[in-house]
């Protein structure tokens, strides 16, 4: 139950170890969280950790409002919400990390920056989508087509305090070509495309930060990670061979650098 009387979905994958680490995985720009599975599976059924992949509010069969929110950093409020259940829920818990895959990560990065920053203790991204005219983006393929000059427009008002524009009604920034499933948000809002598109990843990522992208990504030019986040973060990147921007969530090299990293923690 969020703040505002609200029920969110989530997927817990209870960890097979006892252990007091919680990682909240976050899905992408269109599908929820379903499709998170293998690398949650892997990662609790080793025991490191309890994963948490939420259906973010606008996704899902049983989203009350497919594809909006009522605001910006509605996201961020239900986040915040997530981990103070999960932490009354699960007591043992007390370390959180904050995850995800592409537009999930780029979500979490936005987390990272707002007022609950401190609600996380590290932030793991998965071939992370670093906001709107970023030099990691490739130009868009056939099934996803994003509206970026509107996006980039509208950040600029939304930063300068004019907010009149998120009344307007939906717009398809994501159009999806192939079949859709059910709870698959084809067309999202502004409200909801701003809230999950970070604006300031250099300012933003001051806490241990774990990066990996797949060498085969066909979304994001994976090459460009290491430079952007080196020079601006102190992120560790790793490229993970083989690995496109879907499969590098069954690498077993991608667990591997996970394992590792959550082991040094």
């Amino acid at each position: 139950m969020t703040r505002n009387r609200s029920e969110l979905y989530y997927r817990h994958y209870p960890s097979a170890a006892k252990t007091a680490t919680a990682i909240i995985l976050l899905h992408g720009i269109s599908e929820d969280s379903k499709y998170l599975f293998p690398y949650s599976q892997k990662v609790s059924s080793t025991g490191l950790a309890h994963v948490f992949t939420p259906d973010l509010r606008g996704y899902g069969p049983k989203a009350a409002n497919l594809g909006d929110i009522d605001y910006i950093g509605q996201l961020e409020d239900d986040l915040a919400d997530l981990i103070q259940y999960i932490k009354d829920k699960f007591p043992h818990v007390k370390q959180v990390v904050m995850a995800g895959h592409s537009a999930g990560g780029g979500t979490a990065i936005r987390f990272a920056g707002s007022r609950y920053a401190d609600c996380a203790d590290s932030y793991l991204l998965l071939t992370p989508y670093l906001g709107p005219g970023n030099p990691t983006e490739r130009p868009a393929d056939g099934h996803r087509k994003l509206h970026m000059g509107k996006v980039i427009i509208l950040s600029m008002l939304d930063s300068i305090g004019i907010k009149g524009w998120v009344r307007a009604p939906r717009h398809g920034v994501v159009q999806a070509a192939r079949g859709v499933a059910r709870g698959m948000a084809t067309k999202l809002s502004f409200r909801l495309l701003l809230s999950r598109s970070p604006m300031k990843y250099k300012r933003d990522l001051t806490k241990p930060t774990l990066v990996l992208v797949g060498a085969e990504d066909e979304v994001f030019y994976a090459d460009r990670y290491e430079e952007l986040l080196s020079t601006y973060t102190k992120a560790h990147v790793h490229i993970v061979p083989g690995a496109n921007h879907d499969g590098l969530l069954e690498s077993p090299i991608a667990y591997v650098h996970t394992a590792n990293w959550l082991k040094s923690e």
